[in-house]
């Protein structure tokens, strides 16, 4: 194999992965000396010896977080060569981090806020193996980071290209047509603002206006449900996608700017949600489970939503252009002709009073698609192709028990999407294990096991 060279990431980065940390750092020295400073100063009792002390301590300070940040930039690097991506990092104890192609997943352009501000970029590459397996590249020149990421796709697709990023050439691609237009900034604030947990918050947050308790008792819910408003927000803002192929490309974000891919062989599961404060303006959310990628709840990895929200036309378009099933044979009640099919019976009420109307599950092998529906106020339709379904775990409460009832959980890829047939009848829930029990799983990809060596 030929050798590469590592490439250098931009000299800022080191500080600029830690920036946060160190704003923090700055405001607790300034909220703990600012004062003993001023009154230091207001006596007059210093000189000029003290003053050039105060100031060489600071330069000193500064010199030393620069020269640290050098040396890990020193220490840092990455590379692409014909068969993976490699990152180096590390001082004292040096990390590589590898990627093969055929292992990679997802290669994303991720902004944050404070590395937008200097133009700058990170290249995110999700591998198969988890969240331990994939790979930062951060942070590059906007430029190069594009360059960086067709580079990467380019070569995963077997194309070869020249080793230096700078004379590396690339076809420019045509507009990819449009899947989802921009989302209104209004849609994005009214959505964060008409759910549950904002509300809720809101509605604690006044608490110390009209009651005797402190602030501090406010404090511990708004750390909880301010993040959950927030990423709302941060995930829809100007949020629009585009097909190209076989992907799904989207851009999001308001402080943290993030261009995504989504292959679109990738998506286990799909889900099309209409939550209850938004049903009076008709807007639906679809969110789709990607392996890979497991938990939103992992702020490193993308969006799991194709759609953050829109209308019932829009969320039709994204789940038609997606599959397995249209939007319309998503909706609809079971065929006739269904493998399976299985609702909650009426004594389900005594487990499930508000939703059990609306609880039902349906598989078509024909299809090769398992569909589950639950939810009055909160709408949820939900699908996954049968080879997707990992596991299958029967469960039945002591009042379910009583009851006759039972439920089946679909154990799937780690990811947003979760799947179980609730409340159907026991026996229902036995012939269901038993249908979907004979289901074919995807072949294994083989183990990367290095040769023998040669006697």
């Amino acid at each position: 194999m030929k050798e590469h060279q590592y490439r250098r990431v931009h000299r800022l980065s080191p500080l600029l992965r830690v920036w946060a940390t160190l704003l923090a750092l700055l405001a607790i020295a300034a909220f703990n000396f600012t004062m003993p400073i001023y009154n230091w100063l207001s006596e007059g009792e210093y000189g000029l010896t003290a003053a050039a002390w105060a100031l060489g301590a600071v330069v000193l300070a500064l010199l030393v977080i620069l020269g640290v940040s050098q040396l890990w930039w020193a220490r840092t690097g990455f590379r692409v060569d014909d068969e993976e991506i490699e990152m180096r990092r590390g001082v004292l104890t040096t990390q590589i981090r590898t990627a093969r192609y055929d292992r990679v997943q997802a290669v994303d352009i991720v902004e944050p806020f404070a590395p937008r501000l200097f133009g700058l970029a990170g290249v995110r590459i999700e591998a198969a193996g988890g969240a331990q397996a994939n790979i930062e590249i951060a942070y590059l020149p906007r430029a190069e980071a594009e360059a960086l990421r067709k580079e990467i796709l380019a070569r995963m697709q077997g194309q070869d290209l020249h080793d230096n990023l700078d004379d590396a050439t690339f076809d420019v691609p045509t507009a990819a047509p449009a899947l989802v237009d921009p989302i209104p900034i209004k849609r994005s604030l009214a959505a964060a603002a008409l759910q549950f947990s904002t509300l809720f918050t809101v509605a604690w947050a006044t608490i110390p206006v009209w009651s005797g308790l402190s602030i501090a008792a406010v404090v511990p819910v708004l750390v909880s449900f301010v993040p959950q408003i927030w990423r709302t927000i941060d995930q829809s803002w100007r949020f629009h996608a585009s097909v190209d192929g076989e992907v799904i490309n989207l851009t999001y974000g308001l402080a943290n700017r993030r261009r995504q891919a989504v292959p679109i062989d990738r998506i286990h599961a799909v889900q099309l949600k209409r939550p209850m404060l938004w049903r009076a303006f008709g807007w639906w959310q679809v969110t789709v489970t990607l392996a890979g990628y497991g938990s939103e709840m992992n702020k490193a990895s993308g969006t799991s939503k194709l759609l953050p929200v829109g209308t019932y036309a829009q969320a039709a378009q994204v789940i038609d252009a997606i599959g397995p099933l249209t939007a319309a044979e998503l909706t609809r009640p079971a065929a006739d002709d269904a493998t399976f099919a299985a609702s909650s019976p009426r004594k389900a009420r005594w487990v499930s009073p508000v939703d059990w109307r609306q609880q039902s599950v349906t598989v078509d092998s024909v299809r090769g698609t398992a569909r589950v529906t639950f939810g009055r106020l909160t709408r949820r339709f939900q699908v996954v192709k049968i080879p997707h379904i990992q596991e299958l775990t029967y469960k039945q409460g002591p009042l379910q028990r009583r009851l006759g009832l039972a439920h089946v959980r679909f154990d799937l890829v780690p990811g947003a999407v979760r799947m179980t047939a609730r409340d159907v009848e026991d026996a229902q829930a036995r012939s269901l294990v038993d249908a979907l029990r004979t289901r074919t799983l995807p072949a294994l990809e083989p183990a990367d096991v290095p040769d023998a060596p040669a006697d």
